[in-house]
């Protein structure tokens, strides 16, 4: 699974981590593939073995160049596994590595121009040439990250929906919306290790979770 968009601040780091939350939850072995210079994915590993949070089943490997994120891909993919890759938010040869290794691409999207302009050029240009090069289809799927109630009620909004569902590609049902819980995960928890975890931010990122899970299954019936 590959988190990619040519831009920064649309959470995709912070959804990345819920969703390892979740699988680690469920019983996956867990590898994060650090793609990314700022090396986020990193830290976080780091904190949560210094606040004695880390799962042993949560492995780590910084890939600084293409050919480290293809190969730690192919390595650490297995039965009961799961396999997040965080790229750069930016367009670079990491970002295409990223696509080339994933068995689904999951774009976070931010309700502003830019982050949405930033998404469909990932689902028309980026994905078509991964499709290209590796020959075999890439599923996709959006997922709306940092949402607010205004969100969901703006009519100033509905020009930016209209687009992103113009584009074809699935749109997750559920959402990651704006919660202390998520910006918690920065300082070295899962989304289930606080004393008092959120309930509500539990269940999205299940429901996000299983969304990118039905996408991927209900993709590979449809090649077979």
């Amino acid at each position: 699974m590959s988190a990619v968009i040519p831009k920064g601040g649309t959470g995709k780091s912070t959804m990345l981590r819920a969703l390892a939350s979740v699988a680690l939850h469920r019983g996956y072995s867990v590898t994060l593939i650090d793609g990314d210079r700022r090396q986020n994915m990193s830290r976080w590993f780091q904190m949560l073995g210094d606040a004695g949070n880390r799962p042993d089943s949560l492995q780590l490997v910084s890939a600084m160049t293409p050919q480290e994120i293809v190969e730690a891909a192919v390595r650490h993919n297995s039965e009961r596994s799961v396999v997040l890759i965080d790229t750069e938010g930016t367009t670079n040869d990491n970002l295409m590595a990223g696509l080339y290794a994933a068995d689904i691409v999951v774009v976070p999207i931010y309700f502003a121009l830019d982050d949405v302009t930033a998404a469909i050029q990932v689902t028309d240009h980026y994905i078509p040439l991964a499709v290209e090069s590796r020959g075999r289809p890439l599923p996709t799927v959006f997922v709306l990250t940092k949402q607010t109630i205004i969100d969901g009620r703006a009519r100033a909004l509905t020009e930016l929906r209209a687009i992103i569902q113009a584009n074809g590609t699935p749109v997750a049902e559920h959402m990651l919306h704006n919660r202390v819980a998520y910006r918690d995960l920065q300082t070295g928890q899962t989304l289930y290790t606080p004393t008092e975890p959120d309930a509500k931010a539990i269940a999205e990122s299940e429901g996000v979770f299983d969304d990118v899970l039905k996408t991927f299954i209900e993709a590979t019936r449809h090649v077979a």
